[in-house]
């Protein structure tokens, strides 16, 4: 983790993420059992959903800490990839945006079958 890391509010995955618990998940499931998970975490972390967009494949939820942007996506009609976009509000947040992504990843591995990280990585 960088040194900046430590004072930013904002962290987002991506397939080729610096750091490898920040990387795009890929799970064995329909776009639909998945976004059913999703719902499920929101009821779970107190949050409200404040967006849905069909469009972009993107669920944006709010909780009394953070803010989230949940993008669901298929490459495959039996994959389904997820991103997620956290933004803590704390005035010296240290990391906390990392730990919430993590804690949120674990949520996923726990409901859906877990497939693999960065599988296409160019």
């Amino acid at each position: 983790m960088k040194f900046r890391d430590y004072f930013s509010n904002n962290f987002e995955t991506g397939e080729d993420h610096y750091l490898s618990n920040l990387r795009t998940r890929y799970y064995r499931a329909r776009n639909d059992d998945v976004k059913a998970v999703v719902e499920e975490l929101i009821a779970q972390e107190k949050g409200v959903l404040k967006a849905n967009n069909e469009n972009f494949c993107e669920m944006f939820y709010e909780c009394p800490e953070y803010s989230c942007t949940v993008v669901v996506i298929s490459p495959r009609p039996t994959e389904t990839a997820v991103d997620l976009s956290v933004t803590t509000y704390k005035m010296l947040p240290f990391g906390k945006g990392i730990k919430i992504i993590d804690r949120l990843y674990k949520f996923f591995d726990s409901k859906l079958p877990f497939k693999g990280v960065s599988l296409y990585k160019q």
